[in-house]
């Protein structure tokens, strides 16, 4: 640790007292904290021993700070596959790992849980988020805050607020009216805040009500710091910061990434000049970052070692745990699952282009580098390996929205002789002189933020040639692609294949919707010879910017990439083959679904039926095939209708982390009793969805129509049926539920909640005598609102809670909490939650929104009202 300064060294404890820090720092010091130093960590001030913090994106994992090629972190299971557990205990547990995986990147701060809410089936990254639900998602990333912070790491509650569909992010206006703002996006912000304060929190890109979220004083100051009285570090979302002025009086503490791009000293100094901003605003942020410090001991300790792995069997079976728990069954007629390997089933066939590939996540930051990975095909196949059951397998149908990335099987590394590519470095625009520095990557979708090798100067521009050798594994017509963030050219054998010069006025869908269309061309090659490849790149002129690049934007800067794509000649008719196949195979899994191209940051969903000809494999194999299994792969609902009744079994598997296959095989063979239950409302069609006519508008209005009715409320209000409720899912066996005490007739005068008590028992009935645990949930209905005024949904979660594992015959107790909190809605006339005098509800009790029985009702003797915390 640095020397500290003698009128500073008896501060520099546990119990130091940030205000005279503050005091001690010169005005430049302190601007020099209101944004980071790079692109993951803040700036220090070494004058008087401040260190710097560093942070790591989550939520799926901390990745460290490099994509694509970094050091191997745990891949966590997606939030919607973890808001299916419905499991608080897991989460909490899910959230200590989280944080030592954190300390294993050396950083100070996870940039997660996301807390979206999924308003529409289509949402980019709704796979990141939890539920539908605002009281689902709260409780789920209170456990996890809880669990992070218990280990001595900041969690950073985001997206703040109503980052609820990609398209347009950046611009674009969510239009929300005050109670569904207030009851539906906020809630459960305001939920982690009362239960869980965490220390961080990242605004989002959009604006809500006309202002950007970083300079939106409402959601910032009167309702974040000064009526649930928060008192953390809030951050922009990468590149999301705007006037520096605004966003400081608003209440933002911190622009990432940097250097900075709003809050030089420059124009700070300018904006104190203005009278913008007053030299209070200033000590008022760096008074939070301080705090920060403090409350993840960097003051202690302020060493950074290189990032490593975190090797933990323990851990390891925990993330396996929490796969398997966030799995959903959809439908086992006739019991045709599980599909166990000691049946002596003769063959068994594997289609479906998510099979034996690696669909871990959904994409953008989230996105990790995995110590391993398991996949469907490689995991069930073990599990038969012992027996005299024949495997069969076909990948059955394509589903790349781009040309894929080239696989590293088909690469030679020039240099090392391996796989991969070579990059050589230059300082300056032409890749004139030597390299500075040559690295190697095995990621062929390269993308640089935040790791420039130290020998170049990127203030003065760089340019980079990424050298590989491509070896046919056919002879034909192939078909390659250039993408990239920036100016680029690719080569092969000396000859320019293709060029994206770098004015993109109209950008791709690539690279978080900053780079380039996909150009693609075809070349006729050789199965064996060797074909030289050269992708050239080069930094913008920073001079030529406002001429070249009038689309330019503070992020491109520090951000590049190159991507190759490369598909060999094949005309073959893939669903057909596999429906071959599946002819003589007495049962079928076929394993579809997205994958990170078509689910991922930057962009919206553009579908709602499964891409690419996977409907036609499901249909061709189950025509032959009596006894065909679908599973799905994605981190929303798919369209089922076209396909759903001519299958047997339908498995939801989501996106599961490092653990996908052994997660998915383990319930298919009936190792592990499917527990999972659905987060949010399955529709059959998109239409019938609440926010289905404002919904990826490109006119930069999003108006909130469907006000306080997402998700399953909808339905709900007009009394119509979704495919599948909200909590809907299968388990092997089923569970009763029986009210133990039910309450005629409980009062709510405060705080104190309704103990709701429930008895759960294992039927253990059924072919397969598994363990299982059971979700227990409770809605209340509304009877009486107490104000005709406020409209309410016509029901809504009140409580839940997961079971123990219950052994077949089983019987154990559990017991739902409900309090005024939730009962209650927000009045923008008192402009405070209120619970009216007269209100009565119904408790009902049961697994899934369509299947409950009444557990008493609850009675509001008195008004109560409150702000935040109910006195």
């Amino acid at each position: 640790m640095a020397s500290i300064p003698p009128d500073l060294d008896h501060f520099c404890t546990s119990n130091m007292d940030l205000e005279v820090i503050l005091r001690s720092l010169t005005l430049p010091e302190k601007v020099t904290l209101l944004a980071g130093a790079s692109t993951w960590r803040t700036a220090p001030v070494p004058r008087v021993n401040i260190p710097h913090l560093k942070l790591s994106d989550g939520p799926s994992g901390a990745r460290g700070e490099i994509f694509g090629d970094s050091v191997p972190a745990a891949f966590f299971p997606s939030g919607t596959s973890l808001g299916a557990t419905w499991d608080e205990d897991l989460l909490g547990e899910l959230g200590q790992i989280l944080a030592e995986e954190c300390k294993s990147k050396s950083a100070s701060v996870i940039l997660g849980p996301t807390m979206c809410i999924h308003r529409h089936p289509l949402g980019g990254r709704n796979f990141e988020s939890y539920s539908e639900d605002p009281y689902l998602t709260g409780r789920l990333a209170t456990a996890t805050i809880r669990g992070i912070q218990s280990r001595g790491i900041g969690a950073t509650a985001k997206h703040y607020v109503a980052n609820d569909q990609e398209t347009d992010r950046f611009h674009y206006n969510a239009v929300i009216p005050t109670r569904a703002l207030r009851e539906v996006y906020l809630r459960p912000f305001q939920m982690v805040v009362r239960d869980a304060n965490p220390w961080c929190l990242m605004t989002a890109y959009n604006r809500v009500n006309g202002a950007h979220c970083d300079e939106n004083v409402e959601l910032l100051t009167d309702i974040l710091r000064k009526e649930w009285g928060w008192e953390g570090v809030a951050m922009s979302d990468w590149g999301g910061a705007h006037d520096a002025a605004q966003s400081l009086v608003a209440g933002l503490d911190l622009e990432m990434p940097g250097p900075p791009v709003r809050r030089t000293w420059e124009i700070v100094q300018q904006c104190l000049a203005d009278s913008r901003i007053t030299e209070a605003d200033v000590d008022r942020s760096v008074h939070r970052i301080l705090r920060l410090l403090k409350r993840t001991k960097r003051f202690e300790n302020d060493s950074e070692h290189p990032e490593t792995t975190l090797r933990n069997s323990n851990n390891t079976a925990r993330l396996l745990h929490a796969a398997q728990s966030g799995i959903v069954l959809l439908k086992n007629e006739a019991g045709c699952l599980p599909l166990r390997p000691s049946e002596g089933l003769g063959r068994v066939g594997i289609f479906g282009p998510n099979s034996a590939r690696v669909v871990a996540g959904g994409g953008g930051s989230s996105y990790i580098k995995a110590p391993y990975w398991t996949n469907v095909d490689d995991s069930l196949t073990a599990r038969f390996q012992d027996t005299t059951t024949e495997i069969v397998r076909n990948v059955g149908a394509k589903v790349n929205r781009y040309l894929p990335v080239i696989s590293l099987a088909a690469t030679r590394n020039p240099d090392t002789g391996g796989q991969g590519a070579a990059i050589d470095w230059f300082s300056g625009h032409d890749l004139s002189g030597q390299p500075t520095e040559t690295i190697h990557t095995d990621d062929l979708y390269y993308i640089n933020f935040g790791n420039t090798p130290q020998t170049i100067a990127t203030e003065t521009g760089f340019s980079f040639r990424l050298r590989t050798t491509i070896v046919p594994l056919t002879t034909g017509t192939h078909r390659l692609s250039l993408a990239s963030i920036g100016p680029s050219k690719l080569y092969i054998s000396g000859q320019l294949m293709a060029h994206q010069d770098g004015n993109f006025e109209k950008r791709g869908t690539l690279f978080f919707t900053y780079g380039s269309h996909e150009a693609i061309f075809t070349l006729d090659m050789v199965a064996g010879q060797e074909y030289h490849v050269e992708i050239e790149y080069w930094s913008h002129d920073r001079q030529l910017s406002a001429q070249l690049l009038p689309c330019m934007d503070p992020m491109e800067d520090k951000f590049q990439g190159v991507r190759l794509g490369y598909e060999e000649a094949n005309r073959r008719d893939l669903p057909s083959e596999a429906a071959k196949q599946a002819r003589d195979c007495e049962a079928a899994v076929v394993v579809v679904g997205r994958d990170r191209e078509w689910e991922t940051e930057g962009q919206d969903v553009p579908m709602f039926a499964l891409p690419g000809e996977q409907v036609r494999l499901i249909e061709e194999v189950a025509a032959v095939c009596a006894r065909t299994i679908v599973v799905i792969q994605s981190g929303t609902p798919v369209h089922l209708e076209p396909w759903i009744e001519n299958v047997k079994g339908v498995v939801c598997a989501w996106y599961q982390g490092q653990e996908l296959g052994n997660a998915t095989a383990s319930v298919v063979c009936g190792e592990f009793n499917p527990s999972g239950r659905l987060p949010m409302t399955w529709p059959r069609r998109l239409e019938e969805c609440p926010a289905f006519s404002s919904f990826r508008v490109e006119a930069h209005e999003i108006l909130y129509a469907e006000g306080i009715y997402v998700g399953g409320r909808w339905w709900d209000l007009l009394g119509t049926q979704p495919m599948y409720p909200l909590g809907y899912g299968l388990s092997y066996n089923t569970f009763a539920l029986r009210i133990v005490h039910p309450e005629q007739l409980a009062m709510v005068t405060g705080p104190q909640p309704v103990q709701v008590i429930v008895e759960v028992t294992h039927c253990g009935d059924g072919a397969v005598g598994l363990p299982g645990r059971e979700t227990v949930i409770a809605w209340c209905e509304v009877v009486d609102s107490g104000n005709g005024r406020l409209a309410r949904p016509p029901k809504q979660v009140s409580a839940f809670i997961k079971s123990p594992l219950l052994a077949p015959g089983e019987t154990c107790t559990v017991s739902l909490s409900i309090t005024a909190y939730e009962l209650g809605v927000y009045d923008p006339e008192r402009q405070k939650w209120v619970l009216d005098k007269g209100a009565e509800f119904r408790i009902l009790v049961g697994a899934d929104a369509a299947h409950t029985q009444e557990a008493g009702t609850i009675h509001v003797p008195e008004t109560i009202t409150w702000v935040h915390c109910i006195d």
